[in-house]
This record gives structure tokens, sequence and C-alpha cells, in this order.
């Protein structure tokens, strides 16, 4: 149970109430132990010689031992429930910040099914476990070696019996966990699978239905599904082996104590009674040991989760965070990519980008082109330090990137994807993000930019989202987008295609809008249509992750093949309507 044991920090602030639960139970356990004797008493004496008073005592003494019992286990099950629950509560945030910490680099090797099932299944399991673990640390050794020792005073002849007949049960229940385990860890694999092809058809529903792919993804859920109902069904049917051994023990040694204590009754040396607290005291140790084999089983089952989970706290943080910082007042935006070579795969892949050289001054807009797999967005994934460089460096104001803090750059850095991604909130909320003591006045004026203010103040600002913004068109996600991106106020702003699915004349609109606000900032326009970057200060042509040509729009229709090829296949495929647009 190392892995188990690893997690137990998240149970030191509340220490006070992980001893209190076990205390308590203790409470109970001892009533519990001393019932069968009174019992005893009463068949033997009360009973025996028709002593009314006697029988009302002792019945009432019972009583008020059972009270004690089940007002020690009530507060026993809250203090558990208390602890327990916190430390999942504090698991579930330690783990939530990690992988919110995590580089793109670790995020790219795990699938978001299996994190899913960590911070939900997983979790959630532990800390039921650790409840089960604080209610029966003490409940099974007590109980066990309580009755032992209370059977031993009333017999030991008789105690012979639970002596052999125990160690017996236990090396059979092993045996059978033993069984049992490896289908736990191939559950939470099979749990990871359901997710992410839940996952997966929700989020792309609509390509789903588009190739009209229905009956294939649902045969591909209801194989992932059967192979999880397969394990379960494997790993369960050898774990309820474990309950008819327990019944098969108790009835065994019930027998054998009948038996034997019939004849030890008949010679005089036991009472009715004292056979009575016996049974008592065997039942009680062998559905202890039954609930032993239960917390035994979900241990295993908590095991595999806790790797999974220390797999995840254990992950390094490949980005070391600097110690440089700079307030906007001072910051400059003048970006210098200094013989930057790139590969995925921590390096270990093949290059990406390769000895990539330029300066952008402030208040300068660059734009980059390139055909598809050029490595455009990977260099503009490097600037806000999604993943570090292979070799050479990044400079921001003649400053390593890699000497400031994450948190500083990326708040003077600030990007507008392709894709947007939308939450599922208000648009203010939205246009906020990032920014969130901005003022009215620059929300609607990021809007009136980005050519978003139209339909904002048709819907309103506190329309709400849905998930991933599917009430939205793709043009008004991406202008939302932008607006954003203008609104968290940045140093160095960047464009990673944003307005690909805007219409030209949106599209010459919003860059006209844009001049004034990009005046004193720092921006890169990462582009697939040379109509959006004709009229920038430089371009740079980017061709199997390699600077093919870097200048103006004139000068690169001199000297670059490239990009006049590219430019000549646009103007054919109508692609410069832009231009008439403009004019």
């Amino acid at each position: 149970m190392k892995n188990l044991g690893k997690l137990l920090r998240f149970l030191k602030p509340y220490k006070k109430w992980a001893f209190l639960a076990p205390s308590l139970i203790f409470l109970e356990v001892i009533m519990e132990l001393f019932l069968p004797s009174i019992m005893a008493n009463v068949v033997n004496v009360g009973i025996a010689e028709k002593n009314i008073g006697y029988i009302i005592l002792h019945l009432g003494i019972m009583v008020i031992l059972t009270v004690l019992g089940i007002v020690g286990g009530i507060l026993s099950t809250y203090y558990s429930a208390k602890a327990s629950g916190y430390f999942a509560s504090d698991l579930r945030k330690e783990l939530f910040h990690k992988i919110s910490n995590l580089s793109f680099f670790n995020l790219d090797k795990i699938k978001t099914g299996h994190l899913v099932t960590i911070i939900t299944n997983d979790i959630t399991l532990i800390g039921s476990v650790l409840m089960l673990c604080l209610r029966f640390i003490f409940r099974v050794p007590v109980i066990v070696i309580g009755s032992l020792i209370m059977a031993l005073t009333i017999s030991p002849k008789l105690s012979m019996v639970l002596l052999i007949l125990i160690p017996f049960m236990i090396v059979v229940v092993s045996i059978v966990m033993k069984k049992a385990f490896p289908y736990f860890q191939k559950m939470q694999d099979s749990v990871d699978e359901v997710n992410t092809v839940v996952r997966e058809n929700l989020s792309g529903i609509r390509v789903v239905k588009a190739f009209v792919m229905e009956e294939h993804e649902i045969k591909r859920f209801e194989e992932v599904s059967q192979h999880l109902m397969d394990v379960t069904v494997k790993g369960t049917r050898i774990m309820v082996t474990a309950l008819p051994i327990v019944m098969l023990f108790i009835h065994i040694a019930t027998v054998l104590l009948l038996w034997y204590g019939g004849i030890e009754v008949n010679l005089g040396t036991l009472q009715v009674g004292d056979i009575m607290a016996f049974i008592e005291y065997l039942t009680n140790i062998l559905t202890a040991l039954m609930m032993a084999s239960m917390v035994i089983v979900m241990l295993s089952r908590s095991e595999v989760s806790a790797f999974r989970i220390n797999e995840i706290l254990g992950l390094d943080q490949d980005l070391e965070d600097g110690k440089q910082a700079l307030s906007l007042e001072t910051m400059t935006g003048k970006l210098e990519f200094k013989n930057v070579s790139f590969a995925y795969d921590n390096g270990s892949g093949d290059a990406v980008l390769k000895n990539i050289n330029f300066v952008v001054h402030p208040g300068e807009t660059i734009g980059i082109i390139g055909g598809t797999g050029s490595g455009k967005s990977t260099l503009v994934n490097l600037i806000p330090r999604f993943y570090d460089v292979s070799s050479g460096e990044i400079l921001i104001d003649d400053i390593n990137i890699k000497d400031y803090r994450l948190s500083f750059i990326r708040k003077y850095v600030s990007i507008a994807l392709q894709k947007p991604f939308l939450f599922s909130k208000t648009i203010r909320e939205n246009l906020s993000y990032g920014n969130e003591r901005a003022t009215e006045e620059q929300l609607v004026n990021g809007a009136h930019i980005a050519c978003a203010y139209e339909f904002i103040q048709e819907k309103g600002m506190d329309y709400v989202l849905e998930q991933r913004g599917v009430n939205l068109s793709g043009g008004q996600k991406q202008r939302l987008s932008l607006a954003r991106a203008i609104i968290s106020d940045p140093k160095i702003l960047i464009l990673d295609d944003t307005l690909s699915a805007v219409d030209m004349k949106t599209d010459h609109q919003i860059r006209t809008n844009l001049k004034p606000f990009l005046k004193d900032r720092t921006t890169i326009i990462v582009a697939s249509k040379i109509a959006s970057i004709m009229e920038l200060d430089q371009i740079l042509v980017l061709e199997d992750g390699e600077i093919v040509g870097k200048g103006t729009h004139q000068e690169l229709m001199q000297h670059c093949q490239f990009y006049q090829e590219l430019y000549h296949s646009q103007l054919e495929r109508g692609e410069e309507r832009g231009k008439s647009i403009e004019s």
C-alpha cells in the first residue's frame, strides 16, 4: 500500500478527526464485547433461577451499553466522513492545480478521459476507502482479539475451534484477493476508455452526424462498455467467492461448537448461556474478518487509483519558472528569436522549427504565412512558453523568456486562436476572462474593435453561452475570442489565423479597427490569406519549419519564389478579392 501511504499527507490537517473516528469506534466495540457475556449471565442465572429482578437489571445494563455503542458508532461515522471528505477535497484541488500547471508537453502525453476518471472516480474511491479504514482500523483487530479473549475465558477447549479455523479462513481470503487484484487495474483502465469514447462523441457529435457514423460510434461504445463489464464481472466473480467461504467457516464453526458444547453441557462443565455467548463471539470474529476482507478489496482497488494519482502528482514541472518580472509600464514588447529550433516529445522528435531568426520592434506588426504543417502555430506557441525551445533563445526586451515568471509572460502576451474556446458563462464573463477588472467601457471598446458589438448588443452582455459556445456561429466565436485578447490589454498580441471564419468585408473592417490599438504593441499575425498580411511591416514565409522569405509584400514578390507561388495560387482562386473590398 505504498502509493496510498504517499497520499496520507493530505490527511494531516484533519488528524484530530482522523484520531476521533477510530477512538469512538473503540467505544462501540467495547460495548459489543460485553453484551454476549451479560446475555450469558441472564440465561445462566436469571432465567435458570427465574430471578426476574436479575433479568431486568442486566437487560437495563445491556440497553445502556447498546445506547453508548450506538452513540460511539454515530460519532465515529461523522468524524470519519468529515476527515475523508476534506481529504478527498484537498487531494482533488491539488490534482487539479497540478494539471492546470502542467506544460503542454506533459498534457500531450495524457488522455483527457484518463484525467477525468482520476479526478472523479479514483479520488472518490480513495475517499470512501479512507472512511472505511477510519471506521474499521481499530474495530476489526479489537473485535477479533477481544472476542478471542472473552471466548478463552468461557472455555479454552472450545476456543481451539476458533484458533484452528481462523488462520485457514485468512489464507483462503488472501488467495482470493491476490487473484482478483490484477482485474482492478484493468477495471480502471476500462473506465478511462469509456470516458474517452463518450467525451469524443459528445465533443464531435456534429462530425459523427455529418458523416452518418452514429452506428459505428454506438458499436465502438458498446465494445468498450462490454470490455468494462467483462473485466468487472471477472473480478467480481472472484471476489464473491470470499463471502460463501466465510459463511462456510461460520457454519462449520457453529456446528462444531454446538456439537462439542453439547458434550460439555452434559458433563456439567459448561452452561447453555456460555454456548450462546461463545457462538456470539464466533459470529463477531468471523463477521469482522469478512468486513476486513471487504476493506482489503477496496484497499486493493484504491491502491491502483493511488498509483494513477501519484503518477500525475509526480510529473516533473519541466517548465522552470523564472524570477524576472517587469511592470506593464516599463515593458516595451520587443521580441526576438535567436537561432530557435524546436522538436516535440521534449526535443526527441523530428525538428518542427529550424534555426528561426527575426526581430519585431515595439509598435511593429509582423505576419507569418506558410503552407499547412510549416510550423506557424508552433512558432507562436513558443512565445508564451506553452513549450520550451529545443535550442536557441527567445527574448522579450532583450531578456530570455526563461528568466521571466510564467505568470508575467502570459499576462502580457495574449493569443487569439483559430479555434477559439469559449466557456459556459455569459458573454461578459468570457470577454473579461484574463482581465476581470475590465470596465464596461473596455468591454465595449474591445467588442467594437473586433466587430462583435452588434451581435453582442443584440444578445446582451449577460447572454449565457452554451458549452464551447455552440449557440454562436464560427465567425462570432472568433470575434469574441479576438475581443477577449484585446481587452486583456497585452504588450504582445498574437493572432493565430484568428479571422479564418470571418468574411472578407468584416476581416478588412477589423484590420482597420485594429490599427490604432496596435500602434504601441508588438503584434504577430498568423494568416493563411496573403490579403490579411500584405500591408504589415514585415512578413515571414515558413516552409518545412524554416524561414524561406522575410520582408515586406513588395520585397517578397521580388525575391521569394514560394511567396510568389502562394500569391498567384490565391489570386487564381479568387482569394485576393479582399483588395477590391479595401478599395
